[in-house]
C-alpha cells in the first residue's frame, strides 16, 4: 500500500510539473528571414524561403513513406505540421506538443551513417507522430477537450521514452537497406560490457544513466527491446500498450499492465529477456582480438574517449580526450611511454582536427551571439609551441579542414544544402568546387603523392568517395550501403573507417592499384585511423572506452587484407530479426519531374509570422500564471481559466488568465513574450485584487505605533513592458553572455504624498491626514555579465566561473521615492576534491536621493532580493547600505543507484552546507543603527530519475534546514524538474 502511495504521489508531482512547465519548452528562434508554407491533406510544411528545396524534398519523402511509416500500430500518423530550421549545425531533430509540431534541423548530420540526412529524419520523426497519434485516444482524447494540447501530453506518459525512441530507431532501421540500428557501433558498448542481462541489480540504471559509469544512452537500450520484442512476440507490442494506456491513464503503471495483461510480461523480464539472447548471440561469434597494439592505458573506473590521434614526429601523438571527470582538451601522449599532457580545453568539437608545422585545426560549434536556432560551426585552430586555442575570423559555416604543408582546404555548408570544397594555397586566392546537388559531403582529405582532394559523400546510392579536380567531382568508389567515416590520406592511399566486415575497422584505398583493403582486426572496433611513420594511428574500443593504438603495417602491404565491394556491410554483431514489409527509402529518388509534379499539385503560400504570432493550444481550468511556475516554480491557483499560446515558431509565447477569489474577487493577468528580433520583449499586465498602498508608519507621544489612514481600496491594475538583450560570446572552453535591460511598469498603487507631511518635535504630527497620490511609476536599467567553464559529466557546477551584474531602479514621476542602486556578485571556485564546488557570492544595495525622514530613513524606496539570508525574507530588509555575503561547499556524498524499482530511482546525493550574512541601516528609536542577521545551515540534494526516465530527465530533491539569527529552525523542501 505505501508502495502504490508513493507512486500515485510521484505520478501526480510529475504530471503536475510537467504540465506547468513543458508549456514553454522552446526550440530557440531563428534570425528573421521571410518564411513560406506548403499544406497537403497530411502535413503542412513551414519553411524559410533559403530552403525551399529541400522542404519540397523532405515533402516528397514524407508523402512516400506516409503508407507504411504506421506499420505495428493501429493508426497512421497524427496531422501535424512539420518546422524547418536551416541555420543550426548541431543536427536534430524532434516531435513535441505545447504546440503541436515537427522540427528539423536541416543542416546533415557530421557523424552520419549510408542514409541521407532528410531521409533518417523522415523515417525517424514522422514515426512519433504516428505514436503520439495512438496515444492521443480515448480517455487522453477526452482531455484534450478539456485541456487542448496539455490533455495529450499526459497520453505519453503511458508509453515509455525509450520505447518510443526505440520503436522509431526501428522505423529507420526498417525504412533503410542497412539503417541506425544496425550500425555496428550502435551495440558496440553492450557488447564490450557483456554482463547486461545478468547484472542482478536494480536495473533502472541502464534507463535513467549513472554518474559512476558510462551506460548507453535510451535510444541504443529502446532500440535492442524492441527490436527483441517484435521477434519474440511477432507483432509490435507496443500498439496494445498505447491503446490500454489511452483509454486506462487512471490505472498506475499503465506499461506494466498492459504488459503483463497482453503478454505475460514485464519491463523487467523483457530486458532481461532481451540481453540473454543478444549476450548468446554475441558469444557465439568467433572471437576475435584487437591486432593494434594500445599506445595509452585507460583507468577502471572514468570511462575514457581519445579521437582522432595524429602523428607528431616519430615519437608523439595529438588526439582529443574526453572523460567523465573532465571536458574535451587536446593531449601529446609519448608513444614510447604513454604519457600525457595536456595542451588545451576545448569546446563542442563538430569535425575531426588536421595538424601541419606544428598548428592543430578544428571546428567547434558555437552559438550566434543573438539567435539560439543559429549554431555555426567555427573554425579554430592552436599552435602547439603555446597551446592557446584561436578562432579564424569569419570562419562561422566551416567543416573538415585540412592542412598539408602549403596546401589548405575545407568544407563549408550553406543553409540552402549546398557543399562547396575551399582550398588555398599559401597565401593565393582561395579555389572553390561545388558539389552535387542533393549530395553531403561527410569528410575531406589531401594527399601528397597524387596531389589531389579527396571527399567522402553520401546520396541516394549510399556513401561512395571522389576525387576533385578542375573538372569537379569525379567517384573512385561505387555507392553502397556501408558507413565510411574519418576520411584521411597520405603516401597515395586514402585511409577511413569502414562496416564493410561487420565491425567499424581501419581501411584504405590504395589509389595506385585502385583497391580497397582492411588494416585492422578488432573485438569491438577500430576507428579513425591516419597514416604515420611505419604504420597507422587509430583508436580501438572496450568496456573502459576508447584508446590510442598503433597498428604496424608491412612495407609490402602484405598484411593488408583485400576487401570485395558489395553494395552492403556483413551483418555480423545482429541476430537475425524479421524486416518490415515497407518502403525503403533509399529507392526513392526524388526527380526533377517530381519536384514539378509537387509544385502545380501543392502550391507554396507565403507565413506570415504577424498573423501568426497567437497561437493558443491549451488551456486549464483554473487561473495561474504558467511564466512564474516555469521561472520561478511559484504556482498560485485561483478557480477560472487560463489560455496559453506559443507560435509554431518558438519566437512567441502568451498566455490570458481569468481568475477568482473571495478575497479578492475577480483576477485578470496577461503576459506575452517576443524574442523574434533578437531583443527579448516581456509585456504583462493585470487587473483586480485590492488597490496597493505604500503608506507611513510612526509613534505617538508615548511611543505607541501610528499609522496613516487609507481611503477605501479600489481595483488594482498595472501593466509592464521590458526589453533584454542577451549577448552570447561562446569561445570554446568558455561561454560568455551579456545582458543588457530596460523596464517600465506603471500600477496604480496609492502612495503616500510626502509632500504634505508636518513635523513637530521630531515626529509627523499630521500622519493620519497625509494623503495619497494614486499611480506609481518604475523604470529600471541593468547590466550583467558572466562567464563559465564547460561541465563536465561528473560535475555539480562549474570549475570556474563568475557573474557580475548592476541595476538601477527609479520612479520618474515622484522625487519623493528614493532610486535604488544594486550590485551582485557571485564566483565558483573548485573545491579541496573532483567535483566539490565553491560557490561565494556578494551584493550591495541602497537607496539614494527621494524624501527623507531626519533620521535619515527613506520611507519609500525600493528594494532587491538578491541574497537575502536563507530563513528570511524581504520584508526583513531595508536597502540602506544593505550588504550582503553567502559561501557555500558542495560535493557529492554517495551514489546509491538504488530506490524503488521503476519509481524512483536515486542516482546522486549531494550535501551542501553554506553561510550567510547581512547587514544594513534600519531605523530605531534613536535614529538610523546597524542591524546585522545571518543564518547557517544546508541542504541535502537528490538527484533523481522518476518512472525510468533517461539520463536527460534527471530531476533534484532538496531538504534545506538552516539556523538563522532570530526565529526558529528554517525547514524548507524544493523539487527542480529537467524543463
Amino acid at each position: 500500500m505505501r508502495r502504490q502511495l508513493l507512486l500515485l504521489a510521484l505520478l501526480c508531482a510529475l504530471c503536475g510539473a510537467e504540465r506547468a512547465a513543458a508549456q514553454y519548452y522552446t526550440w530557440g528562434s531563428d534570425p528573421p528571414q521571410k518564411w513560406s508554407a506548403i499544406r497537403t491533406p497530411d502535413v503542412r510544411m513551414i519553411y524559410p524561403d533559403t530552403v525551399a528545396g529541400i522542404a519540397r524534398r523532405t515533402l516528397f519523402y514524407i508523402r512516400s513513406v506516409r503508407p507504411d511509416i504506421g506499420y505495428g500500430f493501429r493508426h497512421g500518423p497524427m496531422r501535424i505540421p512539420f518546422v524547418m530550421h536551416p541555420e543550426n549545425f548541431q543536427s536534430n531533430g524532434l516531435v513535441m506538443y505545447l504546440p503541436k509540431r515537427v522540427e528539423f534541423l536541416t543542416s546533415p548530420a557530421v557523424d552520419s551513417y549510408s542514409m541521407p540526412w532528410y531521409k533518417q529524419l523522415v523515417a525517424h520523426e514522422y514515426r512519433h507522430a504516428v505514436q503520439y497519434n495512438n496515444l492521443d485516444r480515448g480517455v487522453i482524447r477526452a482531455l484534450s477537450y478539456v485541456l487542448g494540447q496539455q490533455g495529450s501530453t499526459i497520453g505519453l506518459l503511458c508509453m515509455p521514452i525509450w520505447a518510443m525512441e526505440g520503436d522509431a530507431v526501428m522505423s529507420e532501421t526498417m525504412h533503410s537497406s542497412f539503417g541506425r540500428g544496425l550500425q555496428p557501433s550502435f551495440s558496440m558498448a553492450y557488447r564490450a560490457m557483456g554482463s547486461v542481462g545478468r547484472d542482478r541489480r536494480n536495473i533502472d540504471r541502464w534507463f535513467c544513466g549513472s554518474y559512476r559509469d558510462y551506460i548507453p544512452d535510451h535510444y541504443e537500450l529502446g532500440y535492442q527491446i524492441c527490436s527483441y520484442a517484435w521477434e519474440r512476440y511477432g507483432e509490435n507490442i507496443w500498439d496494445k500498450v498505447a491503446w490500454y494506456g489511452s483509454r486506462n491513464p487512471y490505472v498506475l503503471a499503465t506499461t506494466r499492465v498492459a504488459l503483463g495483461k497482453f503478454y505475460k510480461t514485464n519491463v523487467i523480464k523483457l530486458f532481461r529477456e532481451t540481453f540473454d539472447e543478444l549476450e548468446r548471440y554475441w558469444d557465439s561469434l568467433p572471437e576475435t582480438g584487437d591486432s593494434a597494439v594500445p599506445l595509452t592505458a585507460l583507468p577502471e573506473k572514468n570511462h575514457t574517449t581519445y579521437q582522432w590521434p595524429l602523428p607528431l614526429g616519430d615519437t608523439a601523438v595529438v588526439a582529443l580526450k574526453t572523460d567523465l571527470d573532465r571536458v574535451s582538451r587536446f593531449v601529446v601522449i609519448d608513444r614510447r611511454t604513454g604519457g600525457e599532457r595536456t595542451v588545451c580545453h576545448t569546446g563542442l568539437v563538430s569535425t575531426r582536427p588536421s595538424m601541419a608545422d606544428g598548428r592543430v585545426w578544428w571546428t567547434e560549434y558555437r552559438r550566434s551571439t543573438l539567435f539560439e536556432q543559429r549554431v555555426n560551426s567555427q573554425l579554430c585552430y592552436m599552435d602547439l609551441a603555446d597551446g592557446v586555442p584561436r578562432t579564424a575570423e569569419r570562419q562561422r559555416n566551416t567543416l573538415y579542414p585540412t592542412a598539408s604543408g602549403e596546401e589548405f582546404g575545407w568544407v563549408e555548408y550553406n543553409p540552402d544544402g549546398r557543399y562547396t570544397v575551399v582550398v588555398r594555397h599559401g597565401e593565393g586566392p582561395e579555389r572553390r568546387f561545388e558539389t552535387p546537388v542533393r549530395s553531403e559531403i561527410h569528410g575531406l582529405a589531401w594527399d601528397d603523392r597524387t596531389v589531389a582532394w579527396y571527399v567522402l559523400v553520401t546520396d541516394d546510392s549510399g556513401m561512395w568517395i571522389g576525387r576533385i579536380d578542375s573538372d569537379g567531382l569525379h567517384p573512385i568508389t561505387e555507392g553502397a550501403y556501408i558507413t565510411l567515416s574519418n576520411l584521411r590520406a597520405g603516401g597515395g592511399k586514402l585511409y577511413y573507417g569502414s562496416i564493410a566486415s561487420g565491425r567499424d575497422e581501419a581501411h584504405c584505398y590504395d589509389l595506385m592499384a585502385r583497391r580497397e583493403y582492411r588494416i585492422t582486426t578488432s573485438a569491438y572496433g577500430s576507428f579513425a585511423p591516419a597514416p604515420a611513420d611505419g604504420g597507422v594511428l587509430l583508436t580501438t574500443y572496450d568496456r573502459l572506452g576508447y584508446r590510442v593504438a598503433e597498428q604496424r603495417v608491412a612495407a609490402d602491404d602484405s598484411l593488408l587484407i583485400p576487401v570485395t565491394p558489395s553494395r552492403l556491410p556483413v551483418n555480423l554483431v545482429n541476430p537475425p530479426r524479421k524486416r518490415w514489409d515497407v518502403v525503403n527509402l533509399d529507392t526513392v529518388r526524388y526527380t526533377r519531374a517530381d519536384s514539378v509534379g509537387q509544385s502545380g499539385e501543392f502550391r507554396a503560400k507565403r507565413y506570415r509570422k504577424v498573423p501568426n504570432l497567437v497561437n493558443a493550444h491549451s488551456w486549464m481550468p483554473v487561473a495561474f500564471n504558467p511564466f512564474a511556475a516555469v521561472d520561478e516554480h511559484v504556482i498560485d491557483l485561483n478557480v477560472g481559466l487560463t489560455l496559453i499560446s506559443q507560435n509554431l515558431l518558438s519566437s512567441a509565447e502568451a498566455y490570458a488568465s481569468y481568475g477568482w477569489n473571495r478575497h479578492e474577487g475577480s483576477l485578470v493577468n496577461l503576459g506575452v513574450r517576443y524574442f523574434g528580433l533578437g531583443v527579448r520583449f516581456d509585456l504583462d499586465a493585470s487587473y483586480g485584487g485590492n488597490q496597493l498602498f505604500y503608506s507611513l508608519a510612526g509613534r505617538d507621544g508615548q511611543g505607541n505605533p501610528v499609522y496613516q489612514s487609507r481611503p477605501a481600496p479600489d481595483k488594482y491594475y498595472s501593466v509592464g513592458l521590458s526589453a533584454t538583450l542577451p549577448l552570447y560570446f561562446q569561445r570554446g572552453y568558455h561561454t560568455r553572455q551579456l545582458s543588457l535591460s530596460a523596464g517600465w511598469n506603471y500600477s496604480n498603487g496609492m502612495v503616500a504624498d510626502l509632500g504634505k507631511i508636518e513635523w513637530e518635535n521630531g515626529s509627523i504630527s499630521n500622519i493620519q491626514r497625509v494623503g495619497f497620490r494614486e499611480g506609481l511609476h518604475k523604470v529600471s536599467f541593468g547590466a550583467g555579465f558572466s562567464d563559465q567553464v564547460r561541465m563536465a559529466h561528473r560535475d555539480i557546477a562549474p570549475r570556474w566561473g563568475y557573474t557580475f551584474s548592476a541595476n538601477y531602479t527609479f520612479n520618474p514621476e515622484n522625487a519623493h521615492f528614493s532610486d535604488l542602486i544594486s550590485f551582485y556578485g557571485q564566483a565558483y571556485l573548485p573545491g579541496f576534491a573532483p567535483h566539490n564546488s565553491v560557490l561565494v557570492a556578494a551584493t550591495y544595495q541602497t537607496s539614494i536621493g527621494g524624501y527623507k525622514f531626519p533620521s535619515g530613513y527613506a520611507p519609500l524606496s525600493y528594494k532587491s532580493t538578491r541574497l537575502v539570508p536563507r530563513g528570511f525574507t524581504s520584508a526583513d530588509i531595508v536597502s540602506n547600505n544593505y550588504t550582503a555575503f553567502q559561501a557555500n561547499y558542495q560535493l557529492p556524498v554517495w551514489y546509491p543507484e538504488g530506490g524503488i524499482g521503476s519509481v524512483i530511482y536515486i542516482k546522486r546525493i549531494r550535501l551542501n552546507a553554506g553561510g550567510d550574512y547581512a547587514q544594513f541601516r534600519d531605523v530605531g528609536r534613536g535614529g538610523m543603527t546597524w542591524r546585522r542577521i545571518w543564518s547557517v545551515g544546508g541542504d541535502i540534494v537528490f538527484d533523481f530519475n522518476a518512472f525510468r526516465q533517461p539520463a536527460s530527465a534527471t530531476s533534484t530533491f532538496k531538504l534545506s534546514c538552516y539556523h538563522p539569527s532570530s526565529g526558529g529552525v528554517y525547514v524548507a523542501a524544493s523539487v527542480g524538474l529537467p524543463f
